[in-house]
Formats: structure tokens, sequence, C-alpha cells
């Protein structure tokens, strides 16, 4: 069973401003742009979503009033209970 294909990986980029989720393992997909700074990833066979792309995170958070809405639902599981 491989337990790193559910797994979210979140990598921020300082540099850029940018910050990428990803479910499983990163690797080639198509996209599609959100809106003008929230990129969407998709698996290029099952055309799944398998992630996104905020670009100029900071910008979006740096505002008292700041949210993004995204356009999909998470089904949030833990695979092992934390130690208490």
């Amino acid at each position: 069973m491989d337990l790193n294909k559910d797994r979210l990986k979140i990598v921020y980029d300082r540099e850029a401003d940018v910050l990428y989720v990803t479910k499983g393992t990163p690797e080639y997909t198509d996209y599609v742009e959100h809106t003008e700074d929230v990129i969407l990833r998709f698996h290029p066979e099952t055309k799944q979503l398998v992630g996104f792309t905020l670009i100029d995170f900071s910008e979006h958070f740096a505002q008292k009033d700041s949210d993004i809405a995204l356009p999909f639902g998470v089904d949030f599981h833990v695979e092992t209970m934390p130690r208490a």
C-alpha cells in the first residue's frame, strides 16, 4: 500500500512567493488558471485534481480580511493518530 499517494505536499518558495500544494508525488500535470493567481493542476490521464499553485501567496494574507475561495472540496482523514 502506497501511503504517499494521498498525502499533501506543501511547499512555499519564498523567493518567488508561490505556494505549491500537491496530492501525492509531484509530477507533470495539466493545468487551468482558475483566477489570475490560482492555478489548478490535474492528472493528465485521470483528469483528477492533484494540486494547486497560489501565486503572490504572502500578498493574500498580508491584508486583514483576505481569503481565497477554491472551487473544490476537501476530505481530511488521519493516517496515524498523533501522540498525546
